[in-house]
């Protein structure tokens, strides 16, 4: 996910700033977004407008409710996107599954490594000895569980998910939600076409 990426740097902030500065000026609120937001995101903000709002808009349209995202709705996108990083390791091997036992062999192994692309091969072998870790050359379901999770937490480490929190950070109604609408005014305060 390259939002992920992009808002890597934002710190995660608790009190909505507009409803700190309700009666403000519009260069105060700036003041406050620019102060808040790490000169990473901001760049990002403005050099790629519509690739942050198009992101934003994923993960709110997709994850939020009729109000917007919610702080709970982002855990809800954390964890959609570990499970599909749990599924993408369990399909990697579970392709050579031949008999349906939920583990693999070497022998069976050998069977998708014949049939596979001429780079696959080495791929596979590496994810089956990932996942054999007593090294009996047997890849159970347990071994390829822990394996596939491992993966997945390591895909999606804690300062991307720190991230993916800090979206709440475009709270400007401090209604616990953000909705597309806060995502394109704070576009505006930076002038940045969205």
């Amino acid at each position: 996910m390259r939002w992920i990426i992009a808002l890597m740097s934002l710190v995660v902030c608790l009190m909505p700033w507009r409803v700190l500065a309700q009666e403000v000026s519009p260069q105060a609120l700036l003041d406050a977004l620019v102060a808040r937001t790490p000169g990473a995101t901001l760049n990002r903000m403005r050099d790629r407008p519509e690739a942050f709002v198009q992101e934003a808009a994923g993960l709110i349209l997709g994850y939020g409710g009729p109000d917007g995202l919610s702080a709970a709705d982002v855990e809800t996108a954390i964890d959609a996107e570990l499970a599909r990083l749990r599924a993408r390791e369990l399909r990697r091997l579970l392709d050579a599954d031949l008999n349906a036992d939920l583990s693999v062999s070497e022998a069976e192994l050998k069977v998708l490594v014949h049939a596979a692309s001429a780079t696959m091969p080495g791929r596979l072998m590496v994810w089956h000895r990932a996942s054999d870790l007593n090294r009996d050359g047997n890849a159970s379901w347990a071994e390829i569980q822990r394996h596939a999770r491992a993966v997945a937490e390591a895909g999606l480490s804690e300062q991307a998910r720190e991230a993916m929190r800090a979206m709440m950070i475009f709270d400007l109604s401090g209604d616990g939600h953000v909705d597309m609408d806060e995502v394109l005014e704070a576009m505006d305060l930076l002038g940045a076409p969205a």
